[in-house]
């Protein structure tokens, strides 16, 4: 039977080659990611670049200690709370199975993960929806998480979960984006009005 191979959202970003940049007045780190690099942290083969503002708390896996997606990106404020936050899972498709059908259970899963985690859920939406032009699989929800639940996560968060498509491979990016209602209105904000937005605009698949 042909199945989806689930993976977690958390944490950790794997990556080859290192510069800084300035770009738009936005200092940076470009990391590229490659099918060498994830086979050392026992990850499904994939090849990106992407630029992250250096400002930003940024976690990369460590080759030899077990990881459970490809990074995470915060912005934490004096108050040592996470208001942004951007991490990298990934969803593997066997056969003939479609991201935008059929990666809707993983999205799912993702509801569910922050639930367990201790946000109470407003709202959520998965759904094919449009963002910054194009049309993805999504997961749209807002949750608050109660003070001492959580030292780094407190308040109430605007989550936009994208699978990002991958042209060159049968592994996707599920690109986890969330910010304090602070920083957001609305979900369309988190495609040029955050720090981690940088990420989201420079994002690129390699072959």
């Amino acid at each position: 039977m042909k199945k989806i191979k689930l993976i977690a959202i958390l944490i950790y970003l794997q990556f080859g080659f290192i510069q800084c940049q300035t770009k738009e007045n936005i200092e940076v780190i470009t990391y590229e990611v490659t099918p060498e690099f994830s086979k050392k942290i026992n990850k499904p083969e994939i090849h990106f670049t992407v630029d992250i503002p250096k400002n930003l708390k940024f976690d990369k896996p460590v080759e030899g200690k077990k990881t459970y997606s490809y990074g995470m990106i915060q912005k934490i404020g004096k108050d040592s709370i996470v208001s942004e936050m951007y991490s990298f899972g990934y969803i593997s498709m066997d056969g003939g199975m479609q991201l935008e059908k059929d990666g809707k259970t993983f999205m799912k899963q993702i509801r569910d993960m922050l639930k367990s985690g201790g946000y109470e859920i407003e709202e959520d939406n998965i759904a094919i929806e449009e963002f910054d032009g194009e049309k993805y699989l999504s997961l749209r929800a807002i949750g608050k998480m109660k003070e001492g639940l959580s030292d780094l996560f407190v308040g109430r968060y605007f989550f936009n979960v994208i699978a990002k498509p991958n042209p060159y491979s049968n592994t996707h990016i599920i690109m986890l984006m969330a910010a304090k209602d602070t920083q957001v209105k609305t979900y369309a904000d988190f495609k040029d009005k955050l720090a981690i937005s940088t990420v989201w605009k420079s994002f690129t698949y390699l072959k």
